[in-house]
């Protein structure tokens, strides 16, 4: 009798997936676009952000960096715009 060898997915494993669930619902564009201003020089002296990327999957490509005093009015503007792009990507495509 042949036995099962799949691994059963961690309970660290499931919540990293729904995380990347819900980071994909349309809504939440919405509020990073709204909130992404919170974390701008303007805010953020003498504090910092807390940087980090991690692809879907969980592969991680930037370990956590602090970038202190906030972010520029630039990098603020790209990430809306990326954050606007996501979003018409989420929305474009309905089951």
């Amino acid at each position: 009798m042949a036995r099962n060898t799949t691994k059963k997915p961690t309970y660290r494993d499931l919540e990293r997936k729904v995380m990347e669930l819900n980071g994909q619902l349309a809504y939440v564009y919405a509020f990073a676009s709204k909130d992404i201003a919170k974390a701008s020089t303007d805010h953020l002296m003498a504090s910092g952000v807390l940087l980090q990327l991690t692809v879907l999957g969980g592969r991680e490509i930037i370990k956590p960096v602090v970038i202190r005093d906030g972010l520029s009015h630039e990098t603020i503007e790209a990430l809306k715009k990326d954050l606007a792009r996501s979003f018409e990507l989420a929305t474009h495509y309905k089951p």
